[in-house]
């Protein structure tokens, strides 16, 4: 038992390679597709399927399956109140997704994920944590990456490569799992912080720009913004090209947000314009990267599924 607390240490930076691409001879590019043109001005994209939130109630079903992507992002949330039976049933339905790599993170209804949480409020219950996350790391077989906290590197099987910050924490709610008291600031300073030149943010709970009257992805039933503004300052100082979060089922929907940057004041918000959510491919251009993020709570709530976005490498 001990050995396997031990093996849970947070690791700050993970790499992973799903295999060696093989390169083809110079004439193929002629008959077959590729992401890749044998130019110096190669151009590719990874799209994604960012969902939150599904608390064991999948979107999609067998006649009307979950599109095809390179990659699926889910936010967290994968259960109501946790247990293993709910998190095998979470993991099958994230396996009828069409999709080379899935990446999830834990969220605060995901119970026996959160070491801490069980040892402060189920201690008898440490053997159902360990069978819970030994569950979510066996996963890798089926190209499922269970993330801790830190930053981590992924190569698809063409080469085409992109980083992830991931982090399942929030503030302190009611008492459920990976919390954090309001000074805490775990996204700018530690070993785990968000480091700078991340393609992606993938955090469980949205970030609050409290002086943009335009912002809500962050707002709860009442209307009230409960974002955490220590991870909107790790935002706008590593400004993601995409930054994908949930929590907040009442905050769904996408923006896109300009920065401009001044030698005295720092990095600042220039801009805030939202997205329709009406299922369209929502493209991340190369050229934007420093100056503009693309922010979604892709919580489910109404009749909304996973927001597809494609990230132009």
């Amino acid at each position: 038992m001990k050995a396997f607390y031990t093996s849970l240490t947070v690791l700050s930076s993970t790499k992973v390679r799903l295999s060696t691409p093989v390169r083809s001879p110079s004439p193929i590019y002629s008959i077959l597709p590729s992401p890749y043109r044998p130019t110096s001005n190669m151009v590719s994209s990874v799209r994604f399927l960012t969902t939150s939130d599904t608390h064991g109630a999948w979107p999609y079903s067998s006649s009307n399956p979950a599109p095809k992507v390179d990659v699926l992002l889910h936010c967290g949330d994968l259960t109501q109140v946790g247990g293993l039976p709910s998190f095998k049933r979470a993991i099958e339905d994230i396996k009828s997704v069409d999709a080379e790599l899935k990446l999830v993170i834990a969220g605060n209804h995901d119970l026996e994920l959160d070491e801490s949480w069980v040892r402060e409020n189920m201690p008898e219950d440490m053997a159902d944590h360990l069978a819970c996350v030994t569950f979510m790391k066996e996963q890798k077989i089926h190209g499922i990456h269970y993330l801790d906290e830190g930053t981590h590197t992924f190569t698809l099987q063409d080469g085409r490569q992109f980083s992830v910050y991931a982090s399942p924490y929030t503030p302190e709610f009611n008492g459920y799992a990976f919390a954090y008291g309001k000074e805490e600031d775990r996204f700018n300073i530690g070993a785990n912080s968000a480091a700078a030149g991340v393609d992606i943010v993938m955090t469980h709970g949205p970030p609050l720009f409290p002086v943009n009257q335009e912002y809500d992805l962050d707002v709860g039933q009442d209307g009230t913004h409960c974002g955490c503004e220590k991870l909107a300052n790790a935002v706008q100082r590593v400004k993601p090209r995409l930054h994908c979060f949930g929590h907040l089922h009442e905050g769904r929907g996408a923006m896109r947000v300009g920065w401009t940057d001044n030698a005295q004041s720092g990095t600042k918000v220039a801009s805030m314009k939202w997205i329709e959510d009406e299922g369209a491919i929502i493209t991340v251009e190369r050229d934007s990267a420093g100056s503009e993020s693309l922010l979604v709570n892709a919580a489910m709530h109404g009749p909304g599924r996973g927001w597809l976005v494609d990230l132009i490498l």
